[in-house]
């Protein structure tokens, strides 16, 4: 980010006194949530870095807690260092012996690998933990390790400072119009949630697409090399052909002949043939070596038809998952999964029971226990939502939050119905079913298909509604 921009934000940072309640760490960002119901994310993503504050949640990654020593101590200042996009924020803090220590937190901006650094004030700064570590096999001259002294990193960056013109304006990848911002925490906010957010999906997307289309190609460019061995192989007949003719005509070869010109017994026309003899081997030996080419091209023929077969079925799944790739229906790139368990996957999910709302949201129903079990193990995110009937058997229904965003109330309850409705309480009233986020949903080892248990959940009363009937409440 601009050194401009950071320079302004720390200039406008409240000047009141925040308590830490907890601090999580997600994929692309560090969360410190304050006891005033506000947040600090520093933004530390390979395209950009940069913090803002936040009074609403901002829909990231799944979380992991951190550094618990940061946990009720008081930030009680921000600043930027003059010569780069090095950002500290001071905590204080009273531990239970009644001892004064000060942590600084190093938010080091500086792309392509931005970092986020816990140190601790005693006579210089001594290094706690940090998100990303370099020993000195990763560098020799600056090594980001616990227990050692804090080092800059040296760079040639100079900044150049000027005032901000306001309002600042950015323009929104997703619609393409200019977002005019106030203040620049609101431009910061906004260019993570408009800006930075989108770039990185539509990115991830593409390197989706690129893996996909590369595999394609690697077994297209197989099948290719396999088709010309098969024309080779195709030549088993003519070894067998010549095999055939060598023998009946041993009497009339010479040793040392290199060619044989006999009748085709094998066309039905009996044409002239010519057979190439080496001259160092009798005619019996000339003959086995045909029939032993014979036999190796037809093994090898067997062989090659069936790999051709499977190319071509590796060709057809690969086609099939490229083109769900690029209409965005692929989310991750595979790390362990085999192509055939990916292939197996995407037909589940073709047969699931579906009902896209719009571009953020799309509701998934499990019809048996297979499904049921696909839909939650697999197929949802942490950041989804589960619902089933309580104390009644029923289906899995799953709300997909495509862009990780919170779901509307109204569209909570729709779903509670159709989890009513989908389940041996259809045809009772006021039923209880529980919701909760995919991520408190867990599966016991070895289970049977679709039993899950959960935790945080609440409790709704609802009347069971069906598929049809959630539509027109959609406007669908």
């Amino acid at each position: 980010m601009n050194y401009n921009i950071l320079f302004a934000w720390t200039r406008d940072f409240p000047p009141e006194r925040k308590i830490v309640d907890s601090v999580s760490y997600s994929e692309k960002a560090l969360r410190i949530h304050f006891k005033d119901n506000t947040d600090l994310y520093l933004i530390i993503s390979n395209y950009d870095a940069y913090p803002f504050l936040s009074s609403n949640p901002v829909p990231i990654s799944e979380e992991t807690p951190i550094w618990n020593q940061l946990i009720h101590s008081t930030l009680i200042k921000v600043s930027l260092d003059d010569n780069d996009r090095i950002m500290r924020f001071e905590f204080a803090q009273t531990d239970i012996y009644l001892q004064e220590k000060t942590y600084i937190l190093i938010a080091e901006f500086i792309l392509p690998k931005p970092n986020v650094i816990l140190t601790e004030k005693n006579d210089e700064l001594i290094i706690i933990d940090a998100l990303k570590k370099y020993s000195y096999k990763d560098n020799p001259q600056r090594q980001i390790l616990p227990k050692l002294p804090y080092q800059k990193p040296e760079t040639a960056f100079k900044p150049y400072q000027k005032d901000l013109a306001f309002p600042l304006v950015l323009t929104s990848l997703e619609t393409g119009e200019p977002i005019q911002c106030d203040t620049v925490n609101e431009y910061l906010k906004n260019h993570f949630l408009y800006v930075l957010s989108l770039k990185e999906a539509l990115e991830h997307r593409k390197a989706i697409i690129s893996y996909w289309e590369k595999e394609l190609k690697k077994a297209q460019q197989k099948l290719y090399k396999q088709k010309e061995e098969l024309e080779q192989a195709n030549k088993c007949e003519y070894w067998r052909i010549c095999a055939e003719i060598l023998k009946v005509n041993l009497s009339n070869i010479q040793r040392g002949q290199t060619v044989l010109k006999a009748i085709n017994y094998f066309d039905p026309e009996l044409s002239t043939i010519e057979i190439e003899l080496l001259s160092d081997k009798t005619p019996q030996e000339n003959m086995l070596d045909y029939l032993k080419k014979y036999k190796k091209a037809k093994r090898g023929k067997e062989v090659i038809e069936h790999n051709l077969k499977e190319t071509e079925k590796k060709i057809k799944q690969l086609e099939n998952i490229v083109q769900k790739a690029r209409n965005g229906e692929l989310d991750e790139l595979p790390q362990k999964e085999k192509l055939h368990q990916l292939s197996h996957k995407l037909d589940m999910a073709e047969k699931l029971l579906r009902l896209r709302i719009d571009d953020r949201f799309e509701i998934v129903i499990g019809r048996k226990a297979s499904e049921n079990d696909f839909i939650t193990t697999q197929l949802a995110r942490p950041y989804d939502w589960w619902f089933h009937s309580r104390l009644y058997h029923g289906s899995h229904i799953l709300l997909r939050c495509l862009q990780k965003t919170n779901p509307p109330e109204e569209l909570i309850h729709i779903c509670c119905s159709l989890a009513a409705w989908y389940s041996k309480a259809r045809f009772s009233q006021n039923v209880p079913v529980d919701y909760t986020q995919i991520r408190y949903v867990r599966k016991p080892h070895k289970s049977k298909p679709g039993f899950v248990t959960y935790t945080n959940h609440k409790t709704a009363f609802v009347q069971p509604m069906d598929l049809r009937t959630a539509k027109k409440e959609l406007n669908l």
